[in-house]
């Protein structure tokens, strides 16, 4: 598994990451679908992190035409509420991300204003204390909660500092 990096690009500022994934072989992730947010940066290491911002992309399997929309939040601090609530739960608990523990959820969360659809809905949330920020990745789409359950084990992987 490859780890790709999501990051913005500023030319003033130069490459700033969220955070590297690595996805089992199949999956791909697109570029931003819409331009990242980044409000402040650290500097751990050699590398610029976000320590406050957005970005939005598309994970897929080309060869099951599954693909699921991604969105990583990043805040500076540590988190002290808890995930919001999802309309059902499937699965929650402890998880360890990239060497942190942290937190999940699998599930359906409601969406839309009139219809109120459930979509699918995994979210991991950790706390790196190397760079003193809290991300939180949520992955949904209208696929079987199941699938979640691979790229769960891949967040173990997330990479949010420098070796």
């Amino acid at each position: 598994m490859a780890t790709q990096t999501l990051e913005a690009v500023n030319p003033i500022v130069g490459r700033t990451q969220f955070i590297g994934l690595s996805l089992p072989p199949a999956w791909r992730i697109t570029r931003a679908t819409v331009m990242p947010d980044v409000a402040t940066t650290v500097r751990q290491g050699e590398r610029q992190w976000v320590a406050a911002g957005e970005t939005r992309h598309v994970v897929f399997d080309g060869a099951r035409r599954i693909r699921l929309d991604m969105v990583v939040q990043v805040k500076p601090g540590a988190s002290r509420r808890p995930l919001p609530r999802l309309a059902e739960t499937v699965a929650n608990g402890p998880i360890a991300v990239g060497g942190h523990p942290g937190v999940f959820q699998l599930g359906r969360r409601r969406e839309g204003v009139l219809s109120r659809r459930l979509v699918p809905t995994l979210r991991v949330r950790h706390y790196c204390d190397r760079t003193q920020r809290t991300i939180l990745l949520e992955l949904s789409g209208s696929v079987l909660v199941e699938e979640f359950r691979a790229l769960l084990e891949a967040m173990r992987s997330v990479e949010c500092h420098d070796p």
